[in-house]
């Protein structure tokens, strides 16, 4: 007994790995767990994309899209130019190639309903039925469009669409036109003065002379166009006339250096000294108008004021040092003052720097340097 309980119990444990061991064969051979998941999830995935491809609503037609035009929108949108679309609706009949471009304009209106609403000015409903109307004959066959029937009973009038003139940028073949501006007050004082100074350079003092007095009409208060003038009839020999444009600055109200120094210059060639010291008056820059304040040191010197006169010569060497003219008028002053010494040294700086000096100041120099000695 106890050696078949034996071959039992080895029988079924044989029976007991062979199972198991057929088990691990089979697990081995089948697929993975997440193998298996994945293919479902993916054929779910493709199930619900066919369902959402089907279950899709259809598109409107063009038509449906025209009419369904929000009513407060084409309300509110402002008037806008019209566009190529509207032009070809309009109450009178066009030719047949207007007859013709009415479905491509239907179209385009249907494709942008928003924009087509904004060009339109008129009540809500109008567009709306011009849209209609046109799709009614764009669908009408191609003879009867071409080709209208004159018995036939004249259609009822419907209310006439707004049309607005195209902009002249607009309209084909427009040709720009260029208008021509009247030249500006600046600009035409500055043309003046080049020909005016263009003139003077080629030799031609009475034209210059015709370009300044134009400019001094629109110019009055310019000082650079009494000066030119002065000096221009100065070149032609009439001091006089030079003179009379200088006073007509003065009767403007133009305080100007130059011009005070060319009217003191005339009052000095006729020995009037006093007028041409009070001519110039001690309101300008020294360093930038030293001719100016020599005539005026001058003039002191010739009416007796040698002090003042010296402070004006001295002022002006300092300035200046290598102008000889300058030292000597100081030299003559001092002179004038019982001042030798001083006046001996001024009249040494004279003759150094009296390259710029006539024959007669430097022969008078060589006396006074005997005398002050």
């Amino acid at each position: 007994m106890s050696v078949i309980n034996k071959m039992l119990r080895d029988l079924d444990q044989r029976n007991n790995s062979a199972a198991s061991a057929n088990q691990i064969i089979a697990r081995q051979h089948g697929q993975p767990l997440w193998l298996t998941v994945l293919l479902l999830l993916t054929f779910g995935l493709l199930c619900f994309a066919i369902y959402a491809v089907l279950s899709r609503s259809t598109v409107m037609p063009t038509a449906d899209l025209a009419i369904a035009v929000p009513e407060p929108i084409a309300q509110q949108l402002p008037a806008e130019p019209v566009i190529a679309a509207e032009i070809a609706i309009s109450a009178s009949p066009e030719p047949t190639d207007s007859l013709a471009s009415l479905p491509s304009a239907a179209s385009a209106h249907s494709a942008t309903a928003e924009s087509t609403a904004t060009t339109i000015i008129a009540p809500p409903e109008l567009p709306v039925q011009a849209v209609a109307d046109v799709a009614e004959i764009a669908a009408q066959p191609e003879q009867q469009r071409t080709e209208p029937d004159d018995t036939a009973a004249p259609a009822p009038q419907r209310p006439k669409v707004a049309q607005l003139p195209v902009p002249p940028a607009a309209k084909a073949g427009s040709s720009l036109s260029v208008t021509s501006r009247e030249p500006t007050a600046a600009q035409q004082q500055a043309k003046l003065r080049q020909q005016a100074l263009a003139a003077t350079q080629a030799g031609q003092p009475q034209q210059a002379l015709r370009y300044w007095q134009q400019l001094q009409q629109s110019a009055p208060q310019d000082a650079v166009v009494y000066l030119a003038q002065a000096r221009l009839w100065l070149q032609l020999g009439q001091p006089q006339q030079a003179e009379a444009s200088l006073l007509q600055a003065k009767t403007q109200g133009i305080i100007d250096a130059d011009i005070q120094l060319m009217l003191a210059q005339a009052a000095a060639s006729r020995q009037q000294w006093l007028q041409t010291e009070a001519l110039l008056p001690a309101g300008f820059a020294v360093a930038l108008h030293p001719d100016y304040y020599g005539l005026k040191a001058t003039a002191l010197q010739q009416l007796g004021q040698h002090q003042q006169a010296f402070d004006w010569f001295a002022e002006l060497s300092r300035l200046q040092p290598q102008l000889g003219k300058w030292w000597l008028g100081g030299a003559v002053s001092l002179e004038a003052l019982e001042r030798p010494a001083e006046a001996h040294q001024y009249y040494l700086n004279a003759l150094q720097w009296g390259d710029n000096l006539s024959v007669q100041s430097k022969t008078y120099i060589q006396q006074r340097l005997v005398a002050t000695e």
